[in-house]
């Protein structure tokens, strides 16, 4: 386990969760997998797999929004332990910025056009508080512009 990098525990995910559903205005709130949430928030402290804190947060950010580990809201769970687990590690510029800038490539996450290597770069580019470089910005364009949310283009909640 890394030094210095504080950890998200099962109660305290499950405690954000019920806030988040509730601040936006509901949905179907439940846990379908548990023994998935408690995999990912004990993984995600593996230092072997997951060396950096960069590692780590692409990590949770990504199963959390790819495991479906929720009845509802897994993209808005997702982005809200990242902005959680950037506070609680002292990133408090970017966890106030995390919701806002990574929405969009949540989104893309879910639907499977943005894979866990590229989300780590674009994580890495956030962290840094850096702009995309040219080729990290056309592999976005190009992941995007798969599937049905880069084709409609449609406002998505």
């Amino acid at each position: 386990m890394s030094k210095g990098i504080i950890y998200i525990d099962y109660d305290e995910a499950l405690n954000i969760y019920g806030k988040m559903i509730d601040a936006s205005d509901g949905g179907f709130e439940g846990v379908r997998d548990e023994g998935g949430i408690r995999a990912t928030l004990d993984f995600v402290q593996n230092d072997l797999y997951y060396p950096t804190f960069a590692d780590k947060l692409t990590y949770l950010m990504y199963r959390f929004c790819s495991g479906h580990f929720f009845n509802d809201g897994n993209k808005r769970i997702a982005l809200t332990l990242g902005a959680y687990f950037l506070h609680k590690n002292n990133y408090y510029w970017h966890a106030c910025i995390c919701m806002r800038t990574l929405e969009s490539i949540i989104y893309h996450v879910a639907a499977s056009n943005i894979d866990q290597d590229l989300l780590l770069r674009i994580v890495n580019s956030f962290l840094t508080s850096k702009d995309y470089d040219e080729e990290l910005k056309i592999d976005i364009a190009n992941a995007m512009s798969k599937g049905e949310l880069g084709i409609q283009g449609e406002d998505y909640e």
